[in-house]
């Protein structure tokens, strides 16, 4: 499963650089992808939104890490 790891991004990067990652992985068929958000609220709040923003769907059922979310296209 392909990853993004966003340590070390600031809250108000990771809305352009993830829908770019988003869009570049959906292109060369990487998904389903694990965004790694650490155990920031807003973090994970900023990456939810930035998902469903660009139209992929957040699978929660099949993630046992409370530290990331996981994406189908």
């Amino acid at each position: 499963m392909t990853e993004i790891d966003l340590h070390g991004f600031k809250h108000d990067e990771v809305e352009d650089k993830l829908a770019n990652l988003l869009i570049l992985h959906y292109n060369m068929n990487n998904f389903p992808v694990r965004i790694i958000t650490g155990k920031s609220e807003k973090m994970k709040k900023i990456v939810r939104e930035t998902c469903e923003v660009q139209g992929f769907t957040i699978d929660d059922f099949w993630n046992d890490n409370p530290g990331a979310i996981i994406l189908s296209s």
